[in-house]
């Protein structure tokens, strides 16, 4: 519609009807239509109606009640942020429908009452187990809120400015973070050997080997770009409290699975992956829960970024590459390459590593 995405949506009455989104109908866009599909789809089956479900994309929403006198409005404040950081372009608009909107869900729980930051952000951390991630995003969400919100004399900053430090609010998790589990390459080739051969299977077996054979992100399959030289790239850019990761050219680990699996010819002729509803993670999470030679490896700890993570163990024990190496390979830095991966320094790591090592210095002597 006017070069935007317009989406139509029939009900089980047969009646139809549809929404505008804004974003321009260019596949740079598809990830961003897709998210907010997903969402709107959410919403009405949740018993929204199309308008009130697309409201967060289209800007249509109705204006909430004024709270009593001498009560801030911190829901409205926080509609107003987000507002302001999607105006901004600090933000995308998928990313405060989705990301954000959990935060929301939860602070509308705790706003009544809270008469002053510390004890917002006390009664929000109790949402979530101590030292979550989950609680730890949704204390800075806030806190940046209240932060924004005091700037633009919206709140007293005597009493509504959050302090300095948060790791109060969030807490320290009991437990160690998991270990990421590997999948080995003899796992990874039994593994597709037996997914079926109906046209599903063939698709995430397609799908499996590109992840595999590239050390992918699940995500990262829908920024997969051949060029005219020949080189595989990965234009996918991952924001995290370190920065923005950079698109990065794609080595295949084993170079054969590459040239025996022909996955750039299929790349290049454009062949189906499976629908990714819900997200690719989470998707390939739910077919593969299906297979039992999956379950399987589920029950040791494997989950969908095992591949990746077998990526990086066949990295350093089959082609004895560094941790510098590696991490430029997979897309990330070195201290993350460092902490999700130096557990894998096991006594058979290092005496292979030395190994080569007195190799190398015998034939450079």
């Amino acid at each position: 519609m006017r070069d935007k995405a317009k989406l139509f949506v029939r009900f089980a009455d047969g009646s139809r009807r549809s929404v505008v989104l804004p974003y321009a109908w260019v596949p740079a866009q598809a990830r961003e239509i897709q998210a907010a599909v997903e969402r709107i789809v959410e919403q009405v089956a949740a018993g929204s109606s199309l308008v009130e479900a697309a409201a967060p994309f289209t800007g249509t929403q109705k204006a909430a009640p004024a709270p009593p006198a001498g009560t801030p409005d911190l829901m409205g404040i926080w509609s107003r942020f987000g507002e302001d950081k999607v105006r901004s372009g600090r933000i995308k608009p998928t990313t405060w429908a989705k990301d954000y909107k959990q935060t929301e869900k939860r602070l509308s729980q705790v706003v009544e009452g809270s008469t002053n930051a510390k004890e917002l952000l006390c009664t929000l951390g109790e949402k979530w187990p101590a030292g979550a991630r989950r609680r730890q995003i949704a204390i800075q969400h806030v806190a940046a809120m209240l932060r924004w919100a005091c700037d633009e004399d919206l709140l007293p900053p005597e009493r509504w400015t959050p302090p300095s430090s948060l790791s109060r609010f969030v807490g320290e998790a009991l437990s160690s973070k998991e270990v990421a589990v590997p999948i080995s390459d003899e796992q990874i080739l039994c593994l597709l050997e037996a997914l079926p051969i109906d046209a599903a299977g063939q698709r995430w077996s397609y799908a499996l080997r590109l992840i595999a054979a590239y050390g992918l992100r699940p995500v990262e399959l829908l920024h997969l770009r051949p060029r005219p030289d020949g080189q595989l790239w990965c234009d996918y850019q991952k924001r995290s409290g370190g920065g923005v990761t950079k698109p990065r050219p794609l080595r295949a680990l084993h170079p054969e699975w590459e040239q025996e699996w022909s996955l750039r010819d299929r790349l290049v002729a454009g062949e189906a992956l499976p629908p990714f509803g819900g997200g690719v993670a989470e998707a390939a999470r739910r077919y593969l829960m299906r297979q039992e030679s999956w379950q399987l490896l589920a029950r040791t700890g494997c989950t969908v970024y095992g591949f990746r993570h077998g990526y990086a163990l066949r990295a350093h024990q089959s082609y004895g590459l560094s941790p510098r190496i590696a991490a430029a390979l997979m897309g990330h830095s070195v201290n993350t390459h460092q902490s999700v991966y130096g557990t894998w320094s096991d006594q058979e790591t290092i005496d292979a590593a030395i190994n080569r090592g007195l190799n190398y210095r015998r034939l450079t002597d």
